[in-house]
């Protein structure tokens, strides 16, 4: 069964997974709804969430084109450059941290605590298939340059 699972790894896109994780945490809120609204303060924090994932997204994306690297991170072989500037010198992957940005968002929107399990469930799920394996085939790309990037800044913040 592991192997089977190790299999996976660089093989799902992380978009992929977070779509899942979002279903996921919908029909966890509709299964076990607790009938719970919010008010319009509730709609600004949400708003705010969403709208600071969507903006880490959009940089993160912008920086690697800008770079001209790749932005498939099913394959990190085809990098061109290490990119470390910009939103990359806060985070090494700004893309996923956007992306569970979105997903926190979207747990506050459903107001529901039930949903919150996807957040954790969606970490572990892109650090275990896509990041872990990422980051290894970096380092073998970059060396010592990507070592030291990584020493310097956060995998997430």
């Amino acid at each position: 069964m592991e192997k089977k699972l190790a299999e996976l790894k660089l093989k799902i896109p992380p978009l992929l997974l977070f779509a899942l994780v979002a279903l996921l945490m919908w029909l966890l809120d509709r299964w076990l709804d607790a009938g719970t609204t919010f008010s319009a303060l509730w709609g600004l924090l949400v708003m705010l969430v969403l709208v600071a994932g969507l903006a880490l997204l959009v940089l993160a994306s912008l920086t690697l084109l800008l770079g001209k690297t790749t932005l498939d991170p099913r394959r990190p072989e085809r990098a061109m450059r290490l990119i470390t500037a910009g939103i990359f010198a806060y985070s090494r992957h700004p893309i996923y941290l956007g992306l569970l940005l979105l997903l926190l968002g979207w747990n506050l929107y459903l107001d529901s605590l039930y949903a919150s399990p996807g957040l954790p469930l969606y970490v572990g799920l892109v650090t275990w298939l896509q990041i872990i394996p990422e980051e290894r085939v970096l380092a073998e790309r970059f060396g010592d340059a990507y070592r030291q990037y990584c020493g310097r800044v956060r995998r997430w913040l």
